[in-house]
């Protein structure tokens, strides 16, 4: 007989969509099963069951158990007397769970998707290594899959990710400190690059300068301050190649309108008059001020600056470059050295101020002084011939630039943004990446174009780029990329310990989500709204993930699955400490060290080396 079938459980009492209600056995005596000698555990959260329809098995995992609070009815009888006439296996009116549809499966073919759907007393039976075995194995012998570990619910089974799901319909990685996030996304990296994947091209976002030890030997490392005998690169992000409305709040800050958009019209001139010189010289008429063409921001700020200060032998209309008096001292517009005039009278006499001056003496005076910051000398006086000359000449353009990021010989670039100002970081993270993905983009019909060799951005601490209610250059690009990415061969994954703070729109393009432990009631919110083929009820299981535990979810994987993620083959800088063998350590570390740290907390870096003058207690002679 069908029902003595030792995997059967319970049969179908309600279809909402994909949501099915299953009342269980009334003659089970126990939730624990054991068939073919493996035991099984009948209405474990995030456990996995089959609906038989024909020749069809449905797939479905539990996300919800219960009993009824009072005794069955009148109309409960008689409920389940039209389920199932035979009293000896009639359904119980007590106990129930809640399963959501999410596969099906035909022979030994599995295929996400429902294409229809049970009714009211169909069998529900349980999953079996065997059935696991089946959906599992769409990824034997099929190119574009990664390994990162174990099911969780079946010992032997490899937890295999679906690259094309990956990268292609976007991904968020969300977990609460200490989760292992940084451990899955080295583990991912690492199986990326490890030659399967030849012409595999991925950029990491690094916000704390954790990955480059985890990833160095597979990855091109870019950071403000790197060190070259390891060979990693100096991080050099030209100014030009930002917009206008962004360089206008790094170095002057909010203007008048009408001083703004005077200011915009010189940019653009300077631009046009620079573009010349290119190898290909754009159509001037397709400039404006956001085009990424070098300028020189120093002879812009000389021009500026020598307009307000300028003084005249007139004043009103008469004011004309014949009547303003010679400069007391010139300046030197490469050294930021401004003109000196005499003084303007405050008199109705000789010397006359400029009848239109600006007043924006204290924002030149803060260009000026951002323009000379060593903290920015990444943005404005980048080297590798990327910083213009007066006349807006440069030697390496914007195409060199993006070929030493991307189109080196290693599947990994990292860019350590550790060192960059705080208040800058979103701008200058959204230009690097915009910068990219234009010329990508531009490049479709080429090799290099992502359609041909895509390109995966991984985002670190993604809240602090995609804050929600929030404007600024990071949450325009990757809100774009979110958008438009796809169809062009850009991904975007997406990793956060605060989903809550994220842009939903941002967020809701993720077509997988990777869920480590959270126990933030705020963060699970998020994440539940977001999560996708109606199972938001698994997201009651995350506080209780142990470390390295995540539920995947999406186009990652076939079905929604919890996965004991594999350890990294090299940890990255900000797992957990060793503890409590690090303060068994009997010897506690010299006292002297603390010089080197202040050295490098002077040289903002991690390995700076001072002169032993005979006593490594003293202080760095130049830190």
């Amino acid at each position: 007989m069908a029902l003595a079938d030792p995997t059967y459980i319970g049969q179908v009492a309600s279809v909402t969509g994909a949501i099915v209600r299953v009342r269980l056995r009334e003659d089970m005596p126990s939730t624990l099963v054991m068939i073919g000698g493996e035991s099984y555990r009948v209405g474990q959260i995030g456990g996995y069951f089959r609906v038989p329809l024909g020749y069809t098995n449905l797939y479905a995992v539990c996300t919800q158990i219960g009993a009824d609070a009072a005794p069955p009815s009148i109309a409960d009888e008689i409920y389940e007397a039209a389920l199932e006439m035979d009293s000896q296996i009639r359904l119980s009116g007590f106990r129930w769970m809640t399963i959501v549809l999410f596969g099906e499966g035909l022979g030994t073919e599995f295929e996400r998707g429902v294409g229809q759907y049970p009714t009211v007393g169909d069998e529900v039976h349980l999953v079996t290594n065997d059935d696991l075995k089946i959906i599992y194995g769409w990824a034997k012998g099929k190119k574009g899959t990664i390994s990162v570990g174990q099911i969780a619910a079946a010992s032997g089974i490899s937890a295999d990710v679906n690259v094309a799901g990956l990268v292609s319909r976007h991904s968020a990685i969300v977990g609460s400190t200490g989760s292992g996030k940084s451990n899955l996304v080295t583990v991912m990296l690492e199986t990326v690059s490890d030659g399967t994947l030849p012409n595999a091209r991925a950029i990491v976002i690094d916000p704390h300068g954790e990955y480059a030890t985890a990833l160095g030997d597979k990855a091109r490392v870019f950071r403000i301050r790197p060190n070259e005998e390891i060979g990693e690169r100096p991080l050099w992000v030209p100014f030009w190649a930002l917009p206008f409305s962004e360089l206008q709040q790094l170095t002057i800050g909010g203007l008048q309108p009408n001083h703004e958009a005077t200011i915009r019209d010189q940019v653009v001139d300077m631009k046009v008059a620079a573009a010349k010189d290119l190898v290909v010289s754009p159509p001037p008429e397709t400039l404006t001020a956001d085009s990424p063409v070098p300028f020189s921001i120093k002879k812009l700020w000389y021009e500026l600056d020598k307009f307000e200060r300028a003084t005249f032998h007139t004043s009103g209309n008469q004011q004309t470059d014949k009547e303003a008096y010679p400069p007391d001292e010139v300046g030197d517009a490469s050294r930021l050295k401004p003109d000196r005039y005499p003084t303007a009278s405050p008199y109705n006499q000789e010397p006359y101020k400029n009848n239109g001056k600006r007043n924006i003496e204290r924002h030149l005076d803060l260009m000026r002084s951002r323009l000379k910051d060593s903290r920015f000398s990444f943005l404005f006086s980048p080297g590798g011939g990327y910083e213009p000359d007066l006349d807006g000449k440069v030697q390496n353009d914007l195409d060199i630039l993006v070929k030493d990021w991307v189109g080196h010989d290693k599947p990994i670039t990292i860019f350590d943004v550790s060192g960059l100002p705080s208040e800058v970081l979103p701008t200058i993270v959204g230009t690097m990446l915009r910068v990219v993905y234009d010329i990508l983009f531009w490049a479709q019909d080429l090799p290099i174009g992502g359609i041909q060799q895509p390109l995966l951005v991984v985002l670190d601490e993604a809240h602090r780029f995609v804050p929600e209610g929030e404007d600024s250059s990071a949450h325009r690009t990757l809100s774009m990329i979110a958008k438009e990415g796809r169809k062009y061969g850009t991904g975007l994954m997406l990793v956060t310990q605060r989903p809550s703070e994220i842009d939903s729109a941002v967020l809701s393009q993720c077509g997988s989500l990777i869920a480590l432990r959270i126990t933030n009631s705020a963060d699970r919110s998020k994440v539940s709204a977001v999560v996708p083929d109606d199972l938001g009820g698994l997201v009651e299981q995350l506080p209780s993930l142990r470390t390295g535990e995540g539920i995947f979810l999406g186009e990652v994987m076939p079905i929604p699955s919890r996965v004991r993620v594999r350890k990294a083959k090299k940890k990255p800088v900000g797992d957990d400490p060793k503890l409590p063998d690090a303060w068994q350590v009997k010897e506690r570390p010299d006292g002297r060290l603390y010089s080197r740290a202040l050295a490098n907390w002077r040289a903002q870096s991690t390995s700076t080396q001072i002169e032993d003058n005979g006593n490594k207690g003293e202080e760095p002679a130049d830190a």
